[in-house]
């Protein structure tokens, strides 16, 4: 990713987060993300977007997809009373939880050089990215005390970051995990419908560079 795609993807993140979020505390929040590396950090280290500038064009995605299946599949099923569901889900929410849900990545992707053989099977020294994570609190339980540290979030909000990961981020089926990430789907559609934006837009949109 160029640094102008990354700026570019910086602006429209920050324009977003201002014209859909009118929370108290958005400012405060918006400039933590700018004293972080969050705008230049990867999304993964070996996976999607796992370069500069992946973690904001990956929750950018999120949020996009995110929309489309409000639009295209839960609004639909709303107005033909098919859905399990009755509420409507604004738009403020679903920026909040798209944009923010993987704030758990913040600042623990760090740049490592090792060695390994080049075609002509002569020694080379590359660069990757490893995990350092000092605050080892969970996945979507991070972002959550990310968030909420500026931000006062919703009960769904809060329900839709935490279990972003879906069944990823349960080891054992039948553990106490599972029920509450199932009774969190049943709570409400963004949790369901913030997992599956995750998913598609990390396996449909986003490339593993090499």
């Amino acid at each position: 990713m160029t640094p102008e795609q990354i700026q570019q993807n910086k602006s429209k993140f920050l324009d977003i987060c201002r014209a859909e979020i009118h929370r108290e505390g958005i400012e405060n929040l918006l400039n933590y993300l700018e004293k972080s590396d969050f705008f230049t950090a990867p999304s993964s280290t070996r996976f999607h977007l796992n370069e500069a500038g992946g973690l904001c064009a990956h929750s950018l995605n999120v949020y996009e997809t995110l929309l489309a299946l409000c639009e295209n599949v839960y609004k639909p099923a709303l107005a033909a009373g098919t859905s399990p569901f009755s509420v409507e889900i604004s738009r403020e929410s679903m920026a909040i939880a798209a944009l923010f849900h993987d704030l758990c990545k913040i600042n623990i992707y760090h740049i490592e050089k090792k060695w390994r053989k080049d075609a002509n099977n002569r020694w080379e020294e590359y660069e990757v990215y490893a995990v350092h994570d000092d605050f080892p609190f969970g996945h979507g339980e991070k972002s959550c005390y990310r968030v909420g540290k500026y931000i006062e979030l919703k009960r769904e909000e809060l329900l839709a970051i935490r279990w972003h990961m879906g069944l990823f981020d349960i080891c054992t089926s039948g553990t106490p995990q599972y029920y509450a990430y199932n009774n969190a789907c049943d709570e409400h559609p963004l949790v369901s419908m913030l997992h599956a934006a995750d998913m598609l837009a990390s396996n449909l949109q986003e490339k593993t560079a090499e």
